[in-house]
């Protein structure tokens, strides 16, 4: 797995585990356990088709816990969860023994190098990955390999109009050499306290300065590539890829 572990997207979440960890999915498995819900957003991805709870689900980049919550709210749904960061496997894999989660599988695998799963899809899903990738276009024209003819695939990428704040801040952490020690996170977290309360990352996470979680910040400010869509480019981006 060299090309992996080489990656330094897959270093910084192998040390930075986002979103951070839960050991509790009993609220998520409850809130679906209404099969209205179920059908529900079965209609909104396939709204002329019959309703079907038994699904094979990718979901591709499944962090800490994304793969484990859709496989215990969908327990009927087969899902494979992948991903770079064996730390955020490791957690994934403490929830599907925690919860008996025997329709969950995982594989350290990068997003490019799905069809190694030799494996067609119903539903994939894929939020805050494609656009850290050195090519989304590869990565998104993978997806789209393994979806099948009638399947449904839910992306979310990043879009520029929100994230002003953000730029503004990866330009400052860049420009002063602002690693991702523990320490310099702190201190980051620390000097960010004194933003001014108009400040438009402080607007992104709704004025509120104790919304500056250390995990939150070290995934907006330091990761080490990612990149925007506005929706022209969005759209461009979905049709050349097919």
């Amino acid at each position: 797995m060299s090309n992996v572990s080489s990656d330094p997207v897959c270093e910084f979440y192998t040390h930075h585990p986002y979103p951070p960890p839960v050991e509790n999915l009993d609220r998520a498995r409850d809130m679906w356990q209404d099969e209205n819900v179920l059908r529900a957003e079965h209609h909104l991805l396939w709204p002329g088709k019959e309703y079907r709870a038994d699904l094979d689900v990718l979901v591709a980049g499944c962090g800490t816990w994304q793969a484990a919550k859709y496989a215990i709210c969908h327990p009927a749904a087969r899902v494979v969860g992948i991903d770079l960061s064996p730390t955020s496997l490791a957690h994934t894999e403490r929830l599907k023994q925690k919860y008996n989660l025997t329709n969950l599988e995982t594989r350290q695998l990068p997003l490019e190098s799905v069809a190694d799963l030799d494996q067609h899809f119903d539903h994939i899903i894929c939020t805050g990955v494609l656009h850290h990738l050195v090519d989304p276009d590869a990565g998104l024209r993978a997806l789209r390999s393994v979806l099948r003819a009638e399947g449904a695939m839910y992306l979310m990428v990043y879009a520029p109009y929100g994230r002003t704040g953000v730029h503004m801040l990866q330009e400052y952490c860049r420009r002063l050499g602002i690693g991702t020690s523990p320490q310099e996170i702190n201190d980051l977290t620390a000097v960010l306290k004194w933003l001014p309360e108009h400040h438009p990352l402080l607007s992104m996470l709704r004025g509120s300065r104790d919304s500056l979680d250390a995990d939150a910040l070290a995934d907006a400010l330091l990761n080490p590539r990612d990149r925007t869509y506005s929706v022209p480019q969005l759209f461009e981006f979905i049709e050349s890829n097919d």
